[in-house]
């Protein structure tokens, strides 16, 4: 057992080497890495539920027995039956650390996203035009839609068909980045507990496995799924998975998968007007959002309500994790980059959102 377990390390360390060449971590991401999340993913596809709480739950619970075991074992001065169980449980979760390295975290160090974005003339006279153009979609979205006496968004299809729907949306990226096998969503039975610590999806490359929470609303949904299921098409970094569903989103035909992403970052390209020479003309463009799109974030926002009471500590666990897999900035690759702005007020370069918002704007306009 001790061989096995010094394999594991010595591999573990050859891996966490190699994947710091950005020309091995791409190579490793399209080759072993796309075909293992391929197969697994296929396979977890027959299962209705989340294979990766089933495996996470078996393996806590046998390490919780282990471990008493071993105690036990050491309290009767048996310590060579200790030291078996303590290796035991270091066997087991050195060995989920080496296959998630092995499968997903090389691609954390892979090349950029290969994303067009808008890269001609900023123009401040055209900040309310463009705000403008996607706040009048957003208030044609949510009219299409329609929402219940609560303020909930009311969605067209089931969650499965919203999966389906996005694994769609994926075909339409045809460049060899990605991998062409999209996974299968899943819910997770265990959302409430996740939902505690901020927690609203999650994708397992051990497994290759995307999840999702169920206490999520309609509105935040799409984006969430489409965010999980980047990552098994090899985009781990969290700032890429963001900017492709973005992207994803906000150029489908969908009005709900439009919604859910003009609600997780429309304000990126609204915000911009402020920036405008005239400064009411932010207020002007936030005017325009319709009352049922107030009442739907209103909803949001209360039904949130003390229910992430430990989010802060879940915030930590998961910066301390990035960081640990590459994403050296942590949890604050969620969220998008800052626009570039000079000494005169003129802005230089857009954000990561606005490339995205500004590009599908010019190009709907030429």
């Amino acid at each position: 057992m001790s061989f096995f377990l010094l394999l594991m390390i010595i591999f573990l360390i050859i891996i966490s080497v190699l994947k710091q060449n950005v020309e091995i971590a791409e190579h490793w991401t399209r080759t072993f890495g796309r075909d293992y999340a391929t197969a697994f993913g296929k396979f977890n596809e027959k299962f209705p539920f989340s294979l990766t709480e089933i495996s996470a739950i078996i393996v806590i619970i046998s390490c919780v027995i282990f471990l008493s075991w071993g105690f036990c074992l050491l309290g009767n001065k048996n310590y060579w039956g200790f030291i078996h169980r303590i290796l035991m449980v270091t066997l087991v979760i050195v060995g989920v650390i080496t296959m998630y390295n092995a499968s997903v975290a090389m691609a954390y160090e892979r090349q950029p996203l290969p994303l067009e974005r808008y890269n001609g003339e900023i123009k401040k006279e055209e900040f309310k035009d463009i705000a403008t153009y996607f706040v009048e979609d957003l208030n044609f979205c949510a009219e299409k839609l329609g929402l219940d006496e609560n303020g909930e968004i009311i969605a067209p299809y089931s969650r499965d068909e919203l999966i389906e729907h996005l694994r769609k949306e994926f075909e339409r990226l045809n460049d060899d980045y990605y991998s062409s096998y999209t996974p299968k969503a899943k819910p997770l039975i265990t959302s409430g507990l996740f939902t505690t610590v901020g927690i609203v999806g999650m994708y397992f490359g051990d497994l290759g496995e995307a999840n999702y929470s169920t206490f999520a609303t309609n509105a935040e949904l799409p984006f969430y799924i489409a965010h999980e299921m980047c990552h098994g098409k090899g985009v781990m970094r969290e700032d890429d998975a963001q900017l492709l569903s973005t992207y994803l989103c906000l150029t489908s035909e969908d009005p709900y998968l439009r919604y859910s992403c003009y609600y997780n970052t429309l304000d990126r390209i609204t915000d911009i007007v402020k920036l405008s020479d005239n400064k009411d003309e932010y207020k002007q463009v936030r005017d325009l959002i319709s009352q049922k799109v107030w009442d739907n974030y209103n909803y949001i926002y209360n039904h949130w309500q003390g229910k992430a009471f430990l989010m802060e500590f879940g915030d930590r666990v998961n910066d301390w994790y990035l960081k640990t897999f590459g994403q050296k900035q942590g949890t604050s690759s969620y969220e998008d980059t800052e626009t570039d702005v000079d000494d005169h007020g003129d802005v230089v370069s857009l954000s990561h959102y606005q490339s995205i918002y500004f590009k599908m704007y010019y190009d709907n306009k030429s």
